[in-house]
């Protein structure tokens, strides 16, 4: 798009939002919006990007990522060892590292924080970042179990607690064998188990600050020199932000502890501010471990409903950085981005449209079948392959999305697992599409309708996208005419607003849903356990025993040339043969800051950005 056609459009967008544009207090070194809300500063709660780029800030694990590479580097834990068979992972931690109210960050921290993620209690989305641990999985279970046949009596809630403690110290392989040791056993070796580390929900809390421990002076003091395992724990009745159940036996903590005032963290970082849907604000820790004086002093998020809005803020400065951008004019900015010709528009020299660590794909139904009874046609992979054959992938990324994303046949991204080569899949032919209907039993009439055997009709397909993005609404409508036009089938369009929608996956009550994946860590396997028959993410019913035993055969291959081989293969067969889900593209997250203004910016496809890591130049650009 020429300079002659894009300024009048981002005047346009101006004219349109400029009165709704609240000018706000920057009074901060960095500003930038979100394109999600912050929902928990609770990292074993954590699920979503926006939290835990908090997280991040405000909280430091035994190591950190390398933006760049995404290599592991210390971080709490200075060194570690590895037995020669890979099972006990042992971290001397540095005895400098303080909570931000100057106690120690000991040990006993990771114990305490690791053990409340696999805690049913907690209601923790990632507990299974952990099941690799001895006794882990085992653990969550029993707890799980004894609160399900927990009966109330006088101090019954208090005893299965005591209980529950001796059990995890007793089978549970994490142990603090010294004050800034960590000991870790595993089941089998992990590969990836660093980069696991480094991931948000296994940041450590602050057990007095979590569950708001009411202590004489002198207790407080000896939780500033020795750390707080040095006490016995409060009364129940002295803690404010935690209660024991006596009727379900279950911890009930009140989430008012991750809160400006009461949140106590490890990181570069403390809160400072925080007004939900309005803004939040971040203030540099003095105690913070890795404080650098060229971080920015304060940083500001700010919320901004309307993307236009949010484009018009970072166009007159009060805003350095749009973690997404979502108004319209983005695909004529990315256009005249590519052209290079207009690098002093501040618009055009800020977009950047990076490729992720992620998938959009739409989920089949494998279940026999559906949820009203009646038999469901996607049960038979065929039928599966056969819509995947008749998906053209290209016309989607170029004249629908406009994005241009990189398309795929497999869910792990191409080239973001070094050493990791994932499978072409399933390409766009139509003819073949027609054969596997044939092989399923389902013929097209001289009419063009799709009939069995019997005569009958192939039933319309239910199509369930969310209403919270007209991108899906759009590639949903695509969908609908190429299989119409390649299949003869006919597609009914269902959208329903994300609460509906997430509660009908869960049930299993549709035919074929859009959904995305971003990888948690750096191995295939975030990807592929999603089609292990038993994983939490199985929206879609799938189970195959092959698959399944595969996956386990993987997990105990200490090769790594050999381990990254068969987890191929894997795909390889998932997407050639049984197709649970029909993969699009990669997801190109397009985000907005001025390289002339800011530095050290990620464009790895993980997009994980250490608020620490950035630096303003020391001259507004021009």
């Amino acid at each position: 798009m020429t300079r002659l056609l894009l300024l009048p459009l981002i005047l346009l967008i101006g004219l349109l939002v400029l009165v709704t544009v609240d000018q706000g207090d920057r009074d901060a070194e960095l500003v930038f919006a979100a394109d999600n809300e912050v929902f928990t500063l609770d990292p074993q709660r954590m699920s979503w990007l926006g939290d835990m780029r908090m997280a991040y800030a405000l909280y430091e694990g035994l190591v950190r990522w390398n933006p760049d590479d995404f290599s592991t580097q210390a971080a709490i834990a200075r060194s570690w060892t590895v037995s020669d068979d890979g099972l006990t992972w042992t971290f001397e931690m540095d005895p400098e590292a303080q909570w931000s109210d100057g106690s120690p960050v000991t040990a006993h921290d990771f114990v305490w924080s690791w053990q409340r993620l696999l805690m049913p209690d907690t209601a923790a989305d990632y507990s299974n970042l952990l099941f690799a641990i001895d006794g882990a999985p085992e653990f969550l279970r029993w707890r799980a179990d004894a609160l399900a046949n927990f009966t109330p009596s006088d101090g019954g809630a208090e005893t299965l607690l005591a209980a529950t403690d001796r059990q995890f110290q007793k089978t549970v392989g994490i142990q603090a064998v010294g004050e800034h040791t960590l000991e870790l056993r595993l089941t089998h070796p992990l590969p990836y188990l660093l980069d696991l580390l480094a991931f948000a929900p296994l940041m450590p809390v602050f057990r007095p600050a979590v569950e708001g421990w009411q202590l004489s002076d002198d207790d407080w003091q000896q939780v500033h020199e020795y750390g707080w395992h040095a006490i016995e724990p409060p009364a129940w009745k002295s803690r404010t932000f935690a209660s024991l159940s006596q009727t379900t036996g279950r911890v009930q903590p009140d989430h008012r502890w991750a809160r400006p005032g009461t949140l106590i963290g490890n990181g570069p970082y403390l809160l400072d501010t925080w007004r939900y849907r309005r803004d939040l604000r971040l203030a540099r820790n003095p105690l913070g471990r890795t404080v650098d004086p060229a971080m920015p002093e304060r940083i500001l998020l700010r919320s901004f409903p309307d993307p236009n809005t949010a484009l018009l803020a970072f166009r007159s400065g009060e805003v350095d950085w749009l973690t997404g951008v979502s108004a319209d004019v983005r695909r004529d900015l990315l256009d005249a981005a590519a052209t290079g010709e207009q690098d002093d528009d501040v618009l055009v020299r800020s977009i950047h449209a990076v490729p992720a660590f992620g998938t959009d794909f739409f989920s089949f139904n494998c279940r026999e079948s559906l949820a009203d009874g009646k038999p469901n046609p996607f049960h038979d992979a065929g039928v599966r392959r056969a819509f995947a054959l008749a998906t053209d992938k290209e016309s989607i990324v170029e004249h629908v999305t406009g994005l241009h994303e990189p398309i795929t046949g497999s869910l792990t991204p191409r080239g973001s697992i070094p050493g990791y080569q994932p499978p072409q899949g399933l390409g766009y032919d139509p003819d073949r599409a027609r054969e596997e209907l044939a092989t399923a039993g389902w013929h097209r009439t001289p009419t063009g309708a799709l009939v069995d055997g019997e005569g009958d009709r192939f039933p319309p397909v239910e199509l369930l996208y969310t209403t919270s993005s007209a991108r899906h609404r759009r590639i949903a409508a695509a969908l609908r005419a190429q299989w119409n036009e390649q299949l003869g089938v006919d597609v009914v369009l269902v959208a329903k607003d994300s609460k509906a929608f997430g509660s009908d996956l869960r049930a299993g009550d549709f035919m074929i849903a859009r959904g995305r994946w971003y990888g948690d860590w750096g191995d295939p396997t975030t990807f592929l356990e999603l089609f292990r028959t038993t994983d939490g993410n199985n929206d879609r019913g799938f189970s195959h025993a092959g698959i399944d035993a595969a996956l386990t055969a993987a997990a105990a291959e200490t090769n790594p040339a050999a381990r990254m081989a068969m987890l191929a293969a894997i795909e390889r067969d998932v997407f050639e043969t049984h197709l649970p889900l029909l993969p699009i593209c990669q997801i190109v997250e397009v985000t907005m800051h001025d390289p002339k203004r800011l530095h050290g910016m990620t464009k790895h496809p993980r997009l994980v950005q250490y608020l620490g890591d950035i630096r303003l130049a020391q001259e507004p650009a021009p």
